[in-house]
């Protein structure tokens, strides 16, 4: 009995650990406010229900049994949302406020009449189990939709190790009810082995949380470090791995790829006649007519100040060349009546077909075929000439 009460208090003791930790990260390490005081909330409510617990026998009926297992149901719902919310996912406010609503059934039944304590505890689990079970397929689906496969396995994982906790013991409750379907201050051993398995899932369901919050500012980070701030695009630095991989497509299966480099014809001039705010707003629409020229497969970047890169995977020379006329010709008869005057780009495209050439000599390629097509006269599209050949007709890195 003894045993029962201390393990129980523990719980109660880190969830209010867990509370304040919760806090600390709404209010004072940034996280958000709403998703933090949803978490706060639920460990507060998990921790205020277990202290219910405790004293049944000694407080009211109505607290320790009605109360105390409505504030741990809505503890789970509160961990839910909150998991929702920092997911951005559809929110089941009406399925929630049933399985609340179902619970407090429940409790007040068991209030009124001991003899139903069975069916209660049985009844009690079930919502907890689906909310937790629930919120486990929820986030494991949207983290993998981000591409976090290893993180959604390891938020997912307590989610559903803690809804099959209370999920087993609804089951073993129906089997075996004299021993699995006793009210939770009750001692006995599968009791105790419930909140023993309850206390540690619990605080390594906190640790997971704490862990999604981390990996989701790592990525943010990560994107703003491989993003121009201005237009959205890719910057050079994260340019570069996608270059060497499309160089080891071409060594492996023979995949050419293209680059197109592009620069804003007399861009100087926009900014001394109108200003770096027009400039700026004409780099955001080129930018934007950039994507929506390139296809899905492509990889649009600013590599300079008024300059622009399109890597273009597995593309031969024709469709290279259409692909950056069709740049070429939709910047030009794009709507710049905002700026005062036309805005055109040159282009120099350069096609890399030989297994051992080097990124840096394809870009080099497309700058000195960019550099012919602004002196050529601007607003064009230059090829540009193929790499020199090694002896042997191997051709030069």
């Amino acid at each position: 009995m003894q045993d029962l009460h201390t393990v129980l208090l523990l719980i109660a003791l880190q969830q209010g650990l867990c509370a304040v930790s919760w806090w600390v990260g709404g209010w004072r390490l940034g996280l958000s406010r709403v998703v933090s005081a949803h978490w706060m909330g639920g460990a507060l409510a998990t921790a205020a229900g277990l202290v219910l617990i405790l004293e049944r026998g000694h407080w009211p009926g109505f607290l320790t049994v009605v109360v105390a297992n409505l504030a741990i149901m809505v503890a789970f719902v509160a961990m839910r949302r909150g998991v929702q919310i920092f997911l951005h996912l559809p929110s089941t406010d009406r399925e929630h406020a049933l399985l609340i609503g179902a619970d407090a059934l429940l409790m007040v039944g068991l209030l009124v009449d001991p003899r139903f304590a069975p069916v209660t505890v049985v009844g009690a689990s079930v919502p907890i189990a689906w909310t937790l079970l629930r919120s486990a397929v929820e986030s494991h689906a949207a983290l993998k939709r981000e591409g976090s496969i290893a993180t959604a396995r390891v938020v997912a994982t307590p989610l559903a190790l803690l809804g099959g906790l209370f999920a087993l013991r609804a089951v073993l409750g129906v089997v075996a009810p004299q021993v699995a379907a006793r009210p939770l201050h009750e001692a006995n051993a599968f009791n105790l082995a419930v909140v023993l398995a309850f206390m540690l899932v619990g605080l390594l369901l906190n640790m997971v949380l704490a862990l999604m919050v981390v990996g989701r500012l790592i990525s943010r980070l990560q994107h703003l470090s491989e993003r121009d701030a201005l237009t959205g695009l890719l910057n050079r630095r994260a340019l570069a791995p996608l270059l060497q991989r499309e160089a080891g497509r071409l060594r492996r299966y023979d995949e050419s790829y293209a680059l197109l480099m592009i620069d804003v014809d007399h861009f100087k001039s926009i900014n001394d006649r109108h200003g770096h705010a027009a400039g700026d707003a004409a780099l955001v629409r080129l930018a934007q007519l950039l994507r929506e020229a390139a296809r899905e497969v492509d990889s649009v970047a600013r590599v300079g100040g008024e300059e622009f890169c399109v890597l273009l995977p597995h593309c031969d020379p024709d469709g290279a060349l259409q692909l950056a006329q069709r740049v070429n010709s939709r910047v030009r008869e794009a709507d710049w009546d905002a700026f005062g005057e036309p805005i055109t780009v040159s282009i120099g495209l350069a096609v890399a077909q030989t297994p051992g050439e080097a990124p840096p000599a394809v870009l080099e390629r497309a700058d000195r075929a960019l550099y012919r097509a602004k002196h050529a006269g601007r607003d064009r599209v230059e090829l540009a000439e193929p790499p020199p050949a090694a002896p042997g007709g191997m051709a030069l890195a």
